[in-house]
């Protein structure tokens, strides 16, 4: 405590309060700047495209690194998070995979062992007080995300291909075209929620002038990425759930209303027909590749040609492959060891579906701990939210399942999207706006000035 004493005309104030700062940088602060050193590069790994070639055992190293100054410097609170009965049923999952590979049933997958790390590193820089390290890591993972759009951009005008070839399994192909700044598959599919979400900040929480210029042209920058991508899902759902949240708006009088009637009854006439936009613009792009991708697009919408002229019906016959192979093993499931001695893996499980893909490997008991660590995290999340935040992350999460029913998902950059860098946002923004809203008011040095006047 400060024991400093104000004399203000022969009155003794009461002693002023050191600064937050100061309280929170006592005892062990000297572990606070490599703590956060480490959830930086934790973070950054996480979202970086090529890291899939780099060496795992150093990020389970600097993992193990984060924890150890974590729990040193704030103990209780570290600990308090790991014992959390939402976070150990996150930990539950890489558990379950340890005895199905100690019982010969899968191949552990050692990136499954590090995932529950994004909740941890979440609940515990949202659980203290001071908002400083959680503004600092948000920034910096929003700021490389950014930076791996303007690269991919680059990228696809140079390769139109590259995003889709990078989802291809065989290092071959992929290891030439990866980049820590060209996103594949991964970061397409982590754009779309990073990108309904932001439009979602704007709409709702209405920031200033520069902030919503500058949030547009992130959106933007977004949309021309997943349009350029050629990833059919990607730009239907990107467009579609943005669209839903556009639909919804908070309670801010007759302007609003009637904005919002305006876009009801745009979408009685848009939504019937959003295919027929598709198909326009397919007839007025100079590319045979965007051409097809947003024919594709139109044919997903309109209905036609949903499983003939496109890849929908191909994967139809994959997601209905690893439903078939559920129902062998519907318990336990088959596991993955099975698909290294198979002619045609696909045959078996068609890989393109976390859904119906979890199923067939891991059967009904994995699949009900997956989905149960998913929902238990969201609820946990969307209650620490307002108003606004909280619809718009059901949006962003609903539009999470959606893409991994259609595609897989269950991977680094989803998850910290889904996890940690839209909830912090929806904090931080939210928190921030409740601040603004708040009357100004007058110090205590002032107040007992006019009190003696």
């Amino acid at each position: 405590m400060n024991h400093k004493i104000l004399l203000y005309k022969g009155e003794v104030l009461p002693a002023v309060e050191e600064s937050k700062y100061i309280r929170q940088n006592k005892g062990f602060s000297f572990l606070h700047l490599p703590r956060e050193l480490c959830a930086l590069f934790v973070l950054l790994w996480g979202i970086n495209p090529e890291s899939f070639m780099y060496n795992w055992v150093m990020y389970a190293g600097v993992v193990v690194l984060w924890a150890g100054f974590a729990m040193i410097s704030e103990w209780q609170l570290f600990w308090k998070t790991v014992l959390h009965p939402a976070m150990l049923l996150s930990f539950g999952w890489p558990v379950l995979l340890a005895v199905y590979a100690v019982m010969g049933h899968v191949e552990f997958p050692f990136h499954h062992l590090l995932m529950p790390i994004f909740y941890l590193m979440f609940w515990f820089y949202y659980s203290r007080e001071d908002r400083f390290a959680l503004k600092l890591l948000t920034f910096a993972v929003v700021a490389y995300f950014l930076l791996i759009n303007v690269g991919t951009v680059f990228a696809l005008r140079q390769n139109p291909d590259v995003s889709r070839l990078l989802a291809n399994g065989d290092p071959e192909v992929t290891g030439p075209l990866a980049s820590p700044i060209t996103g594949g598959y991964q970061h397409i599919y982590s754009l779309t929620m990073f990108t309904v979400a932001v439009v979602g900040i704007i709409w709702y929480y209405r920031p200033k002038l520069f902030e919503t210029i500058g949030w547009g042209l992130v959106v933007l920058l977004g949309l021309l990425v997943i349009v350029m991508s050629n990833y059919s899902f990607a730009i239907l759902f990107v467009f579609a759930f943005s669209l839903l949240v556009l639909c919804r708006l908070p309670k801010h009088g007759g302007p609003t209303t009637a904005i919002l009637l305006a876009c009801c009854l745009a979408a009685l006439v848009v939504v019937p027909n959003l295919y027929r936009i598709f198909y326009f613009i397919a007839e007025n792009t100079d590319s045979l590749k965007m051409q097809l991708r947003f024919i594709e697009v139109g044919n997903l919408l309109s209905g036609s040609g949903i499983t003939e002229g496109s890849d929908a019906g191909t994967r139809i016959d994959l997601y209905t492959t690893s439903l078939k192979t559920f129902l062998t093993s519907p318990l336990f499931g088959v596991g993955d060891l099975i698909l290294k001695n198979a002619e045609n893996p696909r045959e078996i499980v068609g890989g393109h579906s976390i859904v119906c893909d979890y199923l067939a490997y891991y059967g009904l008991v994995g699949s009900i701990l997956f989905h149960s660590i998913l929902i238990t995290n969201f609820a946990r999340i969307e209650k620490r939210l307002d108003r606004r935040g909280r619809f718009l992350y059901l949006v962003v999460f609903v539009l999470y399942y959606a893409q991994i029913t259609v595609n897989a998902g269950y991977n680094e950059p989803l998850i910290e999207t889904l996890f940690l860098t839209v909830p912090s946002l929806l904090i931080l923004t939210g928190e921030r706006t409740a601040k603004e809203k708040q009357p100004a008011v007058s110090s205590r040095y002032l107040r007992l000035r006019k009190e003696n006047a």
